[in-house]
């Protein structure tokens, strides 16, 4: 009887070190890291490679877990434990923190990234800190489910209790294991807690619940001021009105809004699929960066000495986490 892999994925803060700590036979391994940029609102520090823990789920079988960092600037660490060190898992757990802005948004972000590993393997959507806010309820994300044509149980837990995690993985994985799993369950309820390491202790903080709309907060502009390299930022609505701007300068809001127009037009001549984001760079002036999102486009200027490839990594942090 062979070991069984399971990926556990998710945004920051969502409990996925935190669950495979609890499930783990011993202490799980990690690679926390402090944060100094916009995850430190939800969790001091934050996975930048693997998580890894392993349960015996019977005398001969093991679980092995693995668990993937949060940020987009760790996506390789997606694609090689999807496609390369558990390419051959039983599975993905999906799990979402029902306390962010919207829920929706990181259901979809993560189903699509993951994609090549959903057609292949069996997807179960675990939601943590629901304690927090009861906001968007277990019927709301078996509709988000069925409209996105996922095939997936949707499982309330709370990640720090082992036996959440347990009756989730049993709901996942039972018919593929011969495993006692009220024992399990019953070793799990009158086990010492375990005490988690400071890391995993994500801040209380809950975001003002968005619905299924996502609209950038005016205060972006002043959080993308706070990027070493950059000079000014503009956020415009999708029909190019300039909501908030930092620069003193008319013709380049402008042309930010102009960008707001012009790329869903892009995208329609063009085989490239969805345009997330254009970069107009220059040897001699400040680059402009614009990142298109579903109502609303930021527009960045930069410094031409900053990185273009870093500066986008905290853009796509501060849009996806902010």
């Amino acid at each position: 009887m062979s070991d069984l892999k399971l990926i556990f994925a998710g945004p920051v803060g969502a409990g996925k070190t935190t669950a495979i700590n609890v499930l783990s036979d011993k202490p799980s391994l990690n690679t926390d890291k402090a944060v100094s940029d916009v995850t430190a609102s939800r969790k001091a520090t934050t996975t930048v490679a693997m998580d890894y823990g392993c349960l015996a789920l019977n005398e001969t079988q093991k679980i092995h877990l693995y668990g993937t960092p949060g940020q987009m600037r760790f996506r390789f660490m997606w694609e090689l434990l999807a496609n390369e060190l558990a390419a051959d898992c039983a599975g993905l757990v999906l799990l979402i923190d029902n306390s962010r802005a919207s829920p929706l948004r990181d259901l979809k972000y993560y189903a699509q990234e993951f994609s090549n590993l959903i057609t292949r393997k069996k997807l179960i959507i675990g939601v943590t800190r629901s304690d927090l806010r009861a906001e968007p309820e277990r019927a709301q994300y078996e509709s988000w489910v069925e409209e996105l044509g996922l095939t997936a149980e949707v499982v309330f837990l709370d990640a720090r209790r082992k036996s959440d995690v347990l009756t989730l993985l049993q709901r996942f994985i039972g018919d593929r294991v011969d495993a006692d799993w009220s024992q399990l369950l019953a070793d799990a309820e009158n086990a010492p807690e375990r005490s988690l390491p400071a890391v995993e202790q994500a801040p209380s903080q809950v975001s003002d619940y968005l619905g299924e709309n996502i609209v950038m907060k005016d205060s972006i502009v002043d959080d993308v001021l706070n990027i070493k390299g950059v000079e000014g930022a503009a956020l415009a609505t999708a029909m190019g009105d300039i909501v908030t701007s930092s620069l003193d300068d008319t013709e380049l809001d402008d042309f930010i809004g102009f960008m707001a127009g012009i790329v869903p037009v892009f995208e329609q001549v063009s085989d490239l699929g969805q345009v997330q984001s254009v970069v107009l760079k220059s040897d001699t002036s400040e680059n402009l960066s614009v990142y298109v999102e579903e109502e609303q486009v930021l527009g960045v200027v930069s410094s031409n000495r900053t990185s273009v490839r870093i500066l986008r990594q905290q853009l796509d942090d501060l849009l996806q986490w902010g």
